[in-house]
C-alpha cells in the first residue's frame, strides 16, 4: 500500500428523515474489523466499490486513519447532528470534516481538544428533534477523556443526553451549538488514541512518576511534549515537580517534532531545555526521554543535541520505580522468604525481631532494611528491620488496623477502618515523627486496604460505603522534608468486579485485585492495566482472602482463610506445601 494513501469504503448515504417518527437512529457495529469504519460512516456496505484517497498532509501514514463522511446534501437536522458526532474519527486539518457540519461562527468557537466522550460500539446513537432549533443526542456513555488526556472509565454504561443547537443555512442544516470535544466509540478510540506515560518527578527527584494520558495517535509525541510543559494532571499536581520548562512545545501540531536519522527516531533537544543548568537539564531530559519512550512506536527514541545523543546517568539520575520481585509471607512465626519455596526444610526468617511470634500482613522495603507487620490481634503495627538496624516499635494507633505498607521515605502507612478522614504514616525513627495524612474524601468510608506505589507518590485506597466497595487512585502530598501530609482527590479505577476485597500494585500502571465476578458470582482475581483491559487470572481457590503479584517476575501468590498458600503456575493455581499466609513482594 503506498505510504501516502489509505483505503476507504464508499459508505451508504445517511437515510433521509422519516416524517412520521422525526427520529434518526444510527446503529453502530460492535468490535471487529469494520467497527471503526462504521463509527465513521454510519453504515458500511458488504459489497461495493473500494476506493483510494490521498491522506491529508498532516496525517502520519504509520497510524490508523479513517476518512469521515462530510455533510450529505439534503440531510436534515438529525442526520447533521449524527454526522457531526461521527466525524470525530477524523483529526486531519484540526478536525476539518467535523467543522463542515458547523455554522461559520461555531467553527471558530468549537474546541475538539476539550475532551472525548466514549460510547459503546454495541449500542445505538439517537438524534431526536426537540424543536426547530434543538436536537437531542442520546448515547450509551462508557467513559470520558478530559482536556488533559486523563481517561475515566465507567463500571457500567450509562445513558447520556445532550442538547445540540442547529440552524438552517444556505448550505443546509448545520450545528450552531456543538458540544465541546469529540465523540468516539470504544473500538474507534482504541485505534485512534495512544496511551502515554507523561513522567514527572517526586519532590525528592529520585523517581520518575507516570501521569497516564491518552492522546490522538496522529500527534501523540508532540502533544506529550506539550503536556510535559503544561504540567501534571490535577490528580498529581500537588504531589510532583518538573524540570521541563513551560511551553516546551508551543505548537503541538508541529510536523517536525520528530525526525528520522539512520533508520531510528531522534528528537532534537528543545532550546528551552538546552538552556537549563546541568542538573536541571539532566532531569528534564530524563522526563522527556521516558515520556516519549513510553509509546510503543517510540520505544527506541534518542534525544540529541546537534546530532549527538544525550543520555542520563542511570546510576545517579531519576528512574522508573517498579514493584519488588522477592516473595515473602507470614510464617507460623515471623516473616519468611518464599524464594525457592518448596516445603522442604525450615523457611528462612527475614526479620530477627519477629522470628518467634505470629504476625500478619508482613512488608519489607525495597530500598532499606525497614520491615513491618500487623500484630496478630490487629491492634498494632510492629516496625522492625531485616538487619536489626531499626529498633523494634509496636505502634498501637487504633483497633483492627489495615495491613501496613512501606514507602521508600522511611514511613509505614496504616489506618483504622473508620479513618475519620485521615491515615497515619508511622516513622521508623520515633512516634514523635509520625505524620497524619489528611484525606477528607474518606470521612464517610470504611478503609479496607491501601498500597503505596514504589515511586512513593501514587496511592491505591480500597474503601467501602453503603453503595459498595471501590478502588481509588490518589497521590501523596509531602512537605519539603518528604513527610506525607495529605492525599489528593481520587480518581476511581473501574475493575468490573463486585465486593472488592483487596487491591495492590502489580506494575507501574497496573493493579491486581480480588473480588466477586459480576456475572457468575464467584471469586475472581484480575490484573487491571490502567492503559488497557483487565487480564483474568485463574479462578482463585476456595476461601482465598489474600492475593499479591508483581510484573517484574510475572508472579502471583495467594492464601486462603484456612492458611493454605498458592501460586499461579500456567493456567491454574498450585498449592505450595508451606505453612504461610498473606504473601507480598519486596
Amino acid at each position: 500500500m503506498p505510504s501516502r494513501e489509505q483505503r476507504t469504503f464508499d459508505p451508504v448515504p445517511l437515510a433521509g428523515r422519516a416524517a412520521a417518527s422525526r427520529r434518526a437512529v444510527l446503529r453502530v457495529a460492535g468490535a471487529g474489523g469494520a467497527a471503526l469504519a462504521v463509527s465513521a460512516c454510519a453504515r458500511i456496505p458488504l459489497t461495493g466499490p473500494l476506493g483510494r484517497e490521498a491522506l491529508p498532509g498532516d496525517v502520519r501514514p504509520d497510524v490508523p486513519y479513517v476518512q469521515p463522511r462530510p455533510p450529505a446534501e439534503g440531510a436534515g437536522p438529525e442526520e447533521t447532528v449524527l454526522g457531526f458526532a461521527l466525524a470525530g474519527v477524523g483529526p486531519a486539518d484540526d478536525y476539518g470534516v467535523a467543522r463542515q457540519y458547523l455554522t461559520p461562527e461555531a467553527r471558530l468557537s468549537w474546541d475538539p481538544g476539550a475532551g472525548v466522550t466514549l460510547y459503546s460500539a454495541d449500542a445505538e446513537i439517537e438524534a431526536t428533534p426537540l424543536d426547530e432549533s434543538t436536537v437531542r443526542l442520546r448515547l450509551q456513555s462508557i467513559g470520558s477523556v478530559d482536556a488533559h488526556g486523563v481517561r475515566v472509565r465507567q463500571s457500567t454504561p450509562a445513558a447520556q443526553e445532550l442538547e445540540v443547537g442547529v440552524e438552517q443555512t444556505a448550505q443546509g442544516w448545520r450545528v450552531s451549538e456543538p458540544p465541546p470535544g469529540i465523540f468516539l466509540s470504544d473500538s474507534a478510540f482504541a485505534l485512534l488514541f495512544s496511551a502515554a506515560r507523561v513522567y514527572f518527578l517526586d519532590p525528592r527527584r529520585l523517581h520518575l512518576v507516570p501521569d497516564l494520558r491518552w492522546f490522538s495517535a496522529h500527534r501523540a509525541a508532540a502533544v506529550a511534549l506539550a503536556a510535559l510543559g503544561a504540567g501534571p494532571a490535577p490528580l498529581l499536581a500537588p504531589a510532583v515537580v518538573s524540570e521541563v520548562p513551560a511551553g516546551i512545545a508551543a505548537d503541538p501540531l508541529a510536523a517536525d517534532v520528530l525526525t528520522r536519522a539512520d533508520g531510528g527516531l531522534e528528537l532534537e533537544l528543545p532550546d528551552a531545555v538546552a538552556a537549563l543548568p546541568g542538573p536541571a537539564q539532566s532531569l528534564a531530559i530524563a522526563q522527556i526521554q521516558a515520556t516519549l519512550r513510553s509509546m510503543p512506536a517510540l520505544s527506541e527514541l534518542r534525544v540529541v543535541r546537534g546530532g549527538e545523543p544525550l543520555q542520563v546517568d542511570g546510576a545517579t539520575g531519576p528512574g522508573r520505580a517498579l514493584p519488588g520481585h522477592r516473595p515473602i509471607a507470614a510464617g507460623p512465626t515471623g516473616v519468611i522468604s518464599l524464594v525457592g519455596a518448596s516445603g522442604a526444610g525450615e523457611p528462612l526468617q527475614l526479620v530477627p525481631d519477629l522470628q518467634s511470634e505470629r504476625v500478619l500482613a508482613p512488608v519489607i522495603s525495597q530500598s532499606s532494611p525497614l520491615a513491618a507487620a500487623l500484630r496478630e490481634d490487629g491492634g498494632a503495627v510492629i516496625i522492625a528491620s531485616t538487619d536489626g538496624s531499626v529498633p523494634r516499635r509496636d505502634a498501637a494507633v487504633g483497633p483492627a488496623l489495615i495491613a501496613p505498607r512501606i514507602d521508600d521515605a522511611g514511613y509505614v502507612w496504616t489506618s483504622s477502618p473508620a479513618s475519620a478522614g485521615a491515615m497515619v504514616a508511622l516513622s521508623q525513627r520515633s512516634s514523635d515523627a509520625d505524620a497524619r495524612i489528611d484525606a477528607a474524601w474518606l470521612s464517610d468510608r470504611t478503609i479496607l486496604a491501601l498500597d503505596v506505589s514504589p515511586d512513593a507518590t501514587r496511592v491505591l485506597v480500597l474503601s467501602r460505603d453503603p453503595n459498595g466497595a471501590r478502588l481509588d487512585l490518589c497521590a501523596a502530598v509531602r512537605d519539603e522534608t518528604g513527610v506525607p501530609r495529605a492525599l489528593t482527590e481520587p480518581v476511581p479505577i473501574s475493575t468490573g468486579l463486585r465486593d472488592l476485597r483487596l487491591g495492590g500494585w502489580f506494575d507501574e500502571t497496573a493493579v491486581i485485585v480480588l473480588g466477586t465476578d459480576a456475572v457468575s458470582g464467584g471469586s475472581r482475581a484480575l490484573v487491571v492495566d490502567l492503559q488497557g483491559e483487565g487480564e483474568r487470572l485463574p479462578a482463585p481457590p476456595a476461601g482465598t482472602d489474600w492475593i499479591a503479584g508483581t510484573a517484574v517476575s510475572d508472579a502471583v501468590w495467594s492464601s486462603t482463610q484456612d492458611e493454605r498458600l498458592y501460586r499461579v503456575e500456567g493456567a491454574d493455581w498450585a498449592e505450595v506445601d508451606l505453612p504461610a499466609r498473606q504473601p507480598s513482594f519486596y
